[in-house]
């Protein structure tokens, strides 16, 4: 029991190390939730994040899983930074997939892995209660709803 108490510990200070480590990490939560589009491992791209914790209350939040090697990827960044200019009820986070040794989208990536990303942009949106209400395509065609007036 003692092992398994010791184990589950070091993995939490572990998950704790790779959050504190990125730039992102370092900004102050009000300074945070005051900017509307943060790329979230831009320091350290492919490096998992714990998105829930750069969320912001009372807006709906896009997290928006994206590779600079895919070509929808690109297109759709520019559009959403412009999406949060225009309306201030929308945050946007931005993970980069893709870690820095590959040259190509990054499909082994741990953060694909672990959502089981399929295609790219992937997207989750989040409520202004910071719960979960779309992902996958479905968030893909909200997204594409939102952005369809700035293109």
């Amino acid at each position: 029991m003692i092992c398994l108490v010791t184990i589950m510990l070091s993995a939490c200070s572990s998950a704790e190390s790779v959050r504190s480590d990125l730039e992102v990490a370092r900004i102050p939560k009000s300074e945070l939730q005051a900017t509307a589009f943060v790329q979230l491992n831009e320091d350290k791209p492919g490096t998992p994040v714990e998105v829930r914790e750069y969320l912001v209350p009372g807006k709906h939040t896009i997290v928006g899983y994206l590779s600079a090697y895919d070509d929808h990827s690109l297109d759709i960044e520019p559009k959403l930074l412009r999406l949060t200019e225009q309306r201030n009820d929308l945050a946007v986070r931005i993970v980069d997939v893709n870690r820095p040794e590959f040259k190509a989208v990054d499909w082994e990536s741990p953060i694909v892995q672990e959502l089981r990303i399929q295609s790219l942009p992937y997207f989750e949106i989040y409520d202004p209660a910071q719960e979960i209400c779309a992902h996958g395509r479905p968030a893909y065609e909200q997204v594409a709803q939102w952005i369809q007036p700035i293109q």
